[in-house]
This record gives structure tokens, sequence and C-alpha cells, in this order.
């Protein structure tokens, strides 16, 4: 990643080996993701539930945790500390977290509480027999987990109340029903890469591109993020008190897509699931008495499949013996060649 300048004018895109390398996609999972703040989930969804467990990465990194609600939210581990039999499988609302493997419980805050079979045991329990705590970030309505997280998001949430301060982020409602999972024959950073430039909009999303003035597309940079704001072409759609905005397209490093209109927020995580193959999680939060727009031709279901499209396209063609890597556009690619730059700092 040695190409990888600070000046767009002097930088070279990755080599096609980061996409197809075995030992890249292990790197990256192990240098970025294991440092990412992942968004787990929202205070509403988690509404009065005390045990929520799920997997961080599920399939790359796959660390099993819970959230934790008493007076305020935490993340703990969910491995048992005597046999590593995992202890909640499913939300719940239990007082206590038992281990149906040999009956140790611990308290809510992860700390053991019982052991059976060790009473006579000298030096017993220590720190290490309790649950260790996991990171917890929250912005607004949102709760974000980590394991080692150290890439700052801060500077991207401070960029979006200053932006937004009249947006009643409080007041979106997670809508399960126009929320999708997709699976992608493809690598993660590609997907990334498609969503980081509106280059390719007036060539690929016809319609979204009647809706927006192109000619005001507008990208810029981030500590650790990129935003890029679309203006409407159409008043009736521009998101309220802004300066007629059509949307705020941000993307927080490495994998998090928070995208502002007037009727709500969507949220695309990519998940790398292995070298070749990608999970996307598209969540819908519409504010209260407002819905996502459907079947139409700029509504994000089109979209989104306009731009899964380009991004298999993209993974057949890098594989291209004639492909060897090019230059970027310092007009419209910056929001792409800063990922890669952000890439290099922590490869």
């Amino acid at each position: 990643m040695k190409n990888i300048k600070s000046d767009i004018k002097k930088s070279i895109m990755i080599t096609k080996d980061f996409y197809l390398s075995e030992s890249s996609y292990k790197n990256v999972i192990n240098k970025v993701f294991n440092n990412s703040w992942q968004l787990i989930t929202d205070t509403k969804s988690l509404g009065k539930i005390k045990q929520y467990p799920f997997y961080f990465l599920s399939n790359s990194i796959n660390e099993p945790m819970i959230l934790i609600k008493q007076n305020d939210i935490k993340c703990i581990s969910n491995v048992c500390t005597h046999r590593a039999h995992l202890l909640v499988n499913n939300n719940c609302n239990k007082k206590n977290i038992k281990c149906k493997y040999h009956g140790r419980t611990f308290n809510l805050d992860g700390s053991l509480n019982h052991a059976p079979g060790f009473e006579d045991l000298e030096n017993f329990p220590s720190k290490e027999d309790n649950l260790i705590d996991f990171d917890l970030l929250k912005w607004e309505n949102f709760i974000f987990c980590g394991i080692n997280p150290i890439i700052n998001l801060q500077p991207i949430f401070d960029d979006i109340n200053k932006r937004l301060p009249a947006f009643k982020f409080r007041e979106l409602n997670y809508d399960k029903n126009n929320s999708q999972t997709f699976i992608l024959n493809a690598h993660w950073a590609l997907y990334c890469e498609n969503y980081l430039e509106g280059f390719h909009v007036p060539f690929v999303h016809k319609g979204l591109n009647q809706d927006i003035n192109y000619d005001t597309y507008e990208t810029i940079l981030l500590e650790n993020g990129v935003l890029q704001i679309a203006n409407s072409s159409k008043k009736h759609e521009s998101i309220d008190k802004t300066d007629n905005i059509y949307a705020f397209y941000y993307w927080l490093f490495p994998n998090l897509m928070i995208n502002i209109y007037h009727w709500g927020i969507s949220i695309n995580i990519i998940e790398p699931i292995n070298k070749s193959k990608t999970k996307i999680k598209f969540l819908s939060y519409p504010l209260e008495g407002k819905s996502q727009p459907k079947n139409s031709h700029s509504s994000l279901d089109k979209v989104e499949l306009e731009d899964q499209e380009v991004v298999l396209n993209v993974q057949n063609g890098i594989q291209s013996k004639s492909y060897s890597g090019v230059k970027f556009s310092p007009k419209y690619e910056q929001g792409l060649q800063h990922f890669h730059s952000i890439l290099s700092k922590y490869l």
C-alpha cells in the first residue's frame, strides 16, 4: 500500500492483490475490524430487554457478547469463565446469568456470583473469573460495541450534530418490514468504494440523478469518515431546515453508512464473510409519522440493487490479468482515495 499518498494527484489505487489475497483479507480482519466500532442495535429496539446476546461480526470475528441493560447499558462477554460454554442464547429479562453446563452464575455487571464445586479452592474467585467488559459507545439512540476500538468516530458524530441540529434523531423507529439482509459475492471493500464516490450516479442511478442536482454534489473528508452531500431538485424531498439538501451520505470507517433523508435515515452495515463474499445489512429508520419511499424510480430498494450489480461486475473484472490499478479522479474520487489512505494507516 506504498502508493497511497496524501496527494490524490500522485496516488494510485490499491493493487488488486488486496481484494484477491487470503492473507490480505486476514490482515484486514485482524488490524482493522478487530479495532473497529460496530453498530449493534438502538435503545428503542432494546426496549425493556435486560440481556441481549449477539455476535460481534458473526462471519469473521464471531465474538459472543451480551448487551446488559440496567440503569445504564453495558457490554460483557457471553462466554463462561469456567469451560467456555455460551451463557445466553436468547433475549431475556433474568436477574442473573447462569451457565447451563455446570451451574456457575454471574451478576448482571459480569461479576461471579456462585461457582458450584469450587468452594475449597484457594485464591478463588479472582478477577479472571468475572465476565470481561467490552467497550460501548452511544450516539443518539444507537449502540456501538468494540473489542479493542481504536478508530475514533466521535468527529463524525460531531459533524452530523453540527450540520443537523434540528433533525429529530430521537424520533427514529426501526422498520423491520423495510430492512433487509443481502449476501453479495464480492469483496467488502468494493461495496464501500462504490458508495464513496458520486461519480457513477449519472451513469448507474438514472432515477436518483433526476431527484438530485448533480452539479452541486459535494464530497467532504472527515477524520475516519467521508460525507457526501446531494442537493435536491425537488423542494418537497429536501431535509427540513437545511438548504435544500436531498441527502447527507456519511461513511464511517471501516464499514458503516448512515444516510440521512427528509423521511428518516437508512443504515448499511458491510460485514465481511470471506475475501469474496459480503453480508450487507440494510436498516430502515423512518421518523415518526413518515415512511421510507418504495417502488419508485429513485427509491432505495432500486438504488441498492443497481449498486450491487455494479459491485458484482467489478468483483469479476478485478480478477482479470489485464487489470492492474489506476489513478484516482481528483474531482470525483476524493472519498475513495481517503478510504485507501485510512486503510494504509491501519495496515
